[in-house]
């Protein structure tokens, strides 16, 4: 497995799986992601290649030399629960060894769709992310910040969500 820069060649494979696993209120426009990442060198627009097959897709913000937040991050709905998010997360955690933060939908609301939001969220429990007890509220949404290491804060997420041109609030998960 390989997570690779989008090219032309995979930029219609990297919409559909965005759009398809991201809800609209969550989504960016297209055209905002490209133009972050021709303008920044830390932001990232990737897809994740198995055997020569793009299973799924990640857009992130690198934060410093090994860190790095993860804003979209889902594989292909046609091809779920096959390993392939468990081994794509194993594969971010080595690149970025002293830590990998993420958003997973707040649980616990009784919200449309709670069973999705339970299972992401204990898909990336089992795989090894831990809960920092602090929600983000941005885009719309209110969000369980997740992190691969103590050693990442929620200053280097509020300076990712920066650089991506997001307003975020980060409060305790009381």
């Amino acid at each position: 497995m390989e997570i690779i820069d989008v090219t032309p060649n995979t930029q219609k494979d990297w919409e559909r799986i965005y759009t398809e696993a991201f809800p609209e209120y969550e989504q960016r426009p297209m055209a905002e992601l490209v133009t972050l990442v021709e303008q920044q060198d830390a932001i990232k627009m990737q897809v994740i290649v198995d055997d020569q097959t793009i299973v799924g897709v990640v857009y992130l913000c690198e934060i410093g030399l090994s860190k790095a937040f993860l804003l979209y991050f889902a594989i292909d709905a046609t091809i779920q629960s096959k390993g392939y998010g468990s081994r794509a997360l194993a594969t971010l955690k080595e690149r970025y060894k002293d830590g990998v933060i993420l958003e997973a939908e707040q649980v616990g609301t009784q919200a449309e769709n709670e069973e999705q939001r339970t299972r992401r969220y204990d898909f990336y429990m089992r795989n090894g992310l831990e809960d920092k007890q602090l929600l983000s509220e941005n885009s719309g949404g209110v969000f369980h910040l997740l992190a691969s290491t103590p050693d990442i804060s929620a200053t280097e997420y509020l300076q990712a969500m920066h650089a991506m041109s997001i307003e975020a609030i980060v409060r305790r998960d009381d």
